[in-house]
């Protein structure tokens, strides 16, 4: 058995694989068969990310070629992904800071323009997703609006970076 210092009280903890909700990201995803550190000393467990850029891209991928209309969630996720502030956010997708805090807060309803308008902002500023824009454009063609939105889990698997909606 495998075995590794835990992140957080320094013992020795085992390395287990399993399926690890991940929400440290702020959405519902789900990495499907990645190893874990499971401290049994302090009941920690995190998981071994080898390509933590990779999956960051897999994510904003997923979420901006999802065919339903985003929520605040995902547009707080995407700008994070972006590593922009709310102010300079605000700014590139022309509105004022307070429309994108209500946005976030799931407290107004983010329109069919601004949405693509978010989606479009985002693959562009993103080198790794520009290298996937004929993919992009695909998925573009589908975007609904999904009324009410429907907030599905994001399952990826760990090795291949393949992801799926559940």
């Amino acid at each position: 058995m495998k075995r590794e210092a835990c992140n957080n009280c320094g013992k020795g903890a085992r390395i287990i694989t399993g399926n690890y909700r991940f929400d440290e990201v702020g959405l519902p995803v789900l990495l499907m068969n990645i190893e874990q550190v499971d401290c049994k000393e302090c009941g920690t467990v995190e998981p071994i990310i080898p390509d933590l850029n990779g999956l960051m891209h897999v994510i904003a991928f997923a979420v901006v070629a999802h065919p339903c209309k985003l929520d605040g969630d995902e547009v707080r996720f995407l700008r994070k992904y972006l590593g922009v502030g709310g102010d300079e956010f605000s700014k590139l997708v022309d509105i004022d800071r307070t429309t994108l805090s209500k946005w976030e807060n799931n407290q107004q309803e983010i329109g069919k323009n601004s949405d693509r308008l978010i989606r479009f902002v985002v693959v562009n500023k993103s080198a790794d997703l520009r290298t996937q824009i004929e993919k992009f454009m695909k998925k573009y063609e589908e975007l609904t609006d999904c009324d009410p939105p429907r907030r599905t889990q994001l399952r990826i698997d760990s090795e291949t970076l393949e992801y799926e909606y559940a």
